[in-house]
């Protein structure tokens, strides 16, 4: 079975209201919600972090919820098996609902969006000493990154000024600006959050 990713959903809020300082610049909380690739009910909701002076938004994959829609999938059983009544229905789509905010509400809740300005701020003090071409290099290996994506990364690195870890990972968020695929867009904005907290290990190796 084929699936067309392009056809993934997305949703992407940023509480303009919930701004903080990070390494000079100011960022604002966010979420990003999205829906599965086969359209089975699986919702995923993830924090966003907005920054404002280059607008990049970075995806912080490593704390998101992923919910499963279990009332639709029970609707597809119930064409054939017919077990399932309206009203058991509606009060799981109800469920949904709510967990969904809930779990929306936790993403954006401050001491959490503190806690990941936090790792942010502590990235800016992993400076690049090695080679900055080789350092890309080596980035785009670990994390699948193509030659004109590495490209961009290593203008924008140049032209931020940052050689830090932290000025890493907003240009890999600030080269998905220019990507053509919003999939593949989104997901570098992933892979910003990835890089920034990549194991002290795993940066000492790229970074020699």
């Amino acid at each position: 079975m084929r699936v067309n990713k392009e056809c993934v959903k997305y949703l992407k809020i940023v509480n303009h209201r919930l701004e903080m300082a990070c390494v000079g610049d100011r960022v604002q909380a966010g979420v990003i919600i999205s829906n599965s690739e086969v359209g089975l009910g699986a919702v995923s909701v993830q924090p966003l972090v907005y920054t404002l002076a280059c607008t990049n938004g970075m995806v912080v994959n490593s704390m998101g919820e992923r919910r499963t829609h279990v009332g639709r999938a029970a609707k597809a059983l119930e064409d054939s098996f017919n077990i399932y009544t309206d009203e058991t229905l509606e009060a799981e789509d109800k469920a949904f609902m709510l967990k969904l905010r809930d779990t929306t509400m936790a993403a954006i809740e401050e001491v959490r969006f503190a806690q990941i300005v936090g790792v942010l701020e502590q990235s800016h003090g992993a400076k690049i000493t090695g080679r900055v071409q080789d350092v890309i290099e080596l980035t785009g290996k670990a994390y699948d990154l193509n030659q004109p994506e590495q490209d961009s990364i290593l203008n924008y690195l140049i032209k931020g000024g940052d050689l830090s870890l932290y000025g890493l990972s907003n240009a890999i968020t600030r080269a998905s600006q220019d990507v053509e695929s919003y999939d593949r867009a989104t997901a570098l904005e992933g892979i910003g959050w990835q890089v920034a907290t990549m194991p002290a290990n795993q940066w000492k190796e790229i970074n020699a």
